[in-house]
């Protein structure tokens, strides 16, 4: 079984351990993996051939499509070269950094600017996707360039059936997913977080659980990721309607799949679930 790898870039939510633990060995039986919630595109990344990754959010998706470009690491060597050309410096990052924001103000990221967003996110604290109305706005992170991170998703999406585009999960193109041999993976945010995501709200949440069930209908295959509870805030309308399916409750021993649904008490601090429609005890296809 190949081993896992953690996306083109650093993301908040990134799906790496749920993955590694949890969701690799049932992933692996499909074919393609799409990802309508994509962010960093984990598991379609390491799915057997790729998938639809669909993201609201421009510069993700832009971040993704980059990597078509087979120039894409030369130009970031390039660039690394004339903004450190004595070695990674603090103020040549800021230099950088305000180079790609006056270009993204006026045209956001694009071809012509993306190699610079690549190198900005590496150097950048944490590596994490940050952007204000001003552009990137991560600081300066004392960290090296790793471009063999991007080489590898690069050489992944030159050689698989992937494909990305900017939207929300309503316009994953269902003609292109096949019921038997393709998974549908959403990981929105979550409702049940002291983090709030975009202004997600019970309405969102409501409409995405009804999607489910019309795709469920159709006979698509779906699995999702999400709490039932965190820090006190408690899902209850996504534990109701979980009860049709089938419920993996994830926690530190990584507990298998379970066959019915626990009561859920508030005295723990953290529920987190990945719930799906399909039957992983027989052979899928």
């Amino acid at each position: 079984m190949p081993i896992p790898i953690r996306g083109p870039f650093s993301y908040s939510g990134n799906k790496y351990r749920i993955y590694s633990k949890n969701l690799k060995e049932i992933m692996l039986n499909f074919e393609r993996v799409h990802e309508p919630f994509c962010g960093s595109a984990v598991c379609l990344y390491n799915a057997n051939n790729g998938g639809i990754g669909i993201d609201i959010d421009s510069d993700v998706i832009a971040l993704h499509n980059s990597l078509f470009d087979k120039e894409l690491i030369p130009k970031i060597q390039e660039s690394y070269l004339r903004y450190f050309p004595k070695g990674k410096t603090k103020e040549g990052f800021y230099q950088l950094r305000k180079d790609f924001n006056q270009s993204w103000i006026k045209t956001g990221t694009t071809p012509e600017n993306i190699h610079l967003l690549h190198l900005a996110l590496q150097l950048s604290f944490n590596s994490l996707l940050r952007f204000s109305k001003n552009g990137f706005s991560c600081p300066y992170g004392w960290k090296d360039m790793h471009l063999e991170k991007i080489k590898i998703h690069q050489d992944i999406i030159l050689n698989k059936n992937i494909q990305f585009f900017q939207g929300d999960y309503r316009e994953l193109d269902l003609s292109k997913v096949d019921k038997e041999q393709d998974l549908i993976y959403f990981d929105p945010p979550y409702l049940a977080s002291i983090f709030k995501y975009g202004g997600w709200n019970l309405e969102d949440e409501i409409k995405l659980l009804d999607y489910l069930d019309e795709i469920n209908l159709k006979g698509y295959k779906f699995l999702l990721s999400n709490t039932f509870l965190h820090r006190g805030l408690k899902n209850d309308y996504l534990i109701e309607w979980s009860k049709k399916y089938d419920v993996k409750f994830i926690d530190m021993s990584y507990s298998a799949w379970s066959s019915s649904l626990p009561s859920v008490k508030a005295k723990k601090d953290t529920i987190e679930v990945v719930i799906k429609n399909f039957d992983t005890s027989k052979p899928l296809f």
